[in-house]
């Protein structure tokens, strides 16, 4: 095809975009070959990749032992909701395309979804103080039937000593002992942190590439 549905879609975004021309435009596509020129031609440039990455289980999956000092929490009170959600609003505010919320508008979000499983939602607490947060959702169940980590964060001050990691590997645990067939998650490439190592580096694999582009307008 000439345009693919990709292309057509930046096209549209551009001519809404021209009355403003203020602001940036992003448009997420797949990745796929050829791609990249049809879509310079029209004006964009790139302004990052996500990857969606994913991990299958073999059989149960054993759940790490958290080290001295970390104890891990799930939301079954507003007092965890409301640390996770500072953590995550912390963690996330040097990502791409960030957009920080007030607690009652993040919490409204979560409740009026309905791939939201509170009891997937863990904060990491060191000697009593948050420092880290997963929230894991039902997002890919009905049609894959495997978990989603929509959330993963560490404050800046418990970066670097593998909180990330034991969440992770924690959600993995708890996926596997529903009945999952894996896990997967998302995350941008230009992330501020070392994340997509983690990932790779916990077993698992890319399954799909999304590049975001942009043209400012």
């Amino acid at each position: 095809m000439a345009l693919d549905g990709g292309a057509r879609t930046l096209t549209r975004a551009r001519r809404r975009a021209r009355p403003r021309r203020r602001h940036a435009r992003h448009r997420r596509l797949p990745r796929r070959r050829g791609r990249a020129g049809r879509v310079k031609a029209l004006g964009f440039e790139p302004a990052t990749s996500f990857h969606r990455l994913g991990i299958d289980f073999e059989g149960p999956v054993e759940a790490p032992r958290p080290p001295e000092g970390v104890t891990l929490h799930t939301a079954d009170t507003d007092e965890v909701r409301r640390e996770a959600y500072r953590v995550q609003q912390e963690g996330f505010a040097d990502h791409f395309g960030f957009v920080p919320l007030p607690y009652e508008e993040w919490l409204a979000r979560r409740q009026a979804s309905a791939a939201t499983d509170w009891s997937q939602l863990t904060l990491a607490r060191v000697d009593g103080e948050p420092a880290a947060m997963l929230l894991g959702t039902n997002h890919f169940v009905s049609d894959e039937n495997r978990g989603y980590v929509l959330s993963l964060a560490t404050l800046p001050a418990y970066r670097g000593r593998g909180l990330g990691r034991l969440l992770l590997r924690t959600a993995f645990a708890a996926d596997a002992a529903r009945g999952r067939r894996g896990t997967l998650l998302q995350v941008d490439a230009n992330n501020t942190t070392p994340a997509l190592g983690l990932y790779t580096s916990a077993g698992m694999r890319p399954v799909l590439v999304i590049d975001v582009w942009r043209r400012r307008v």
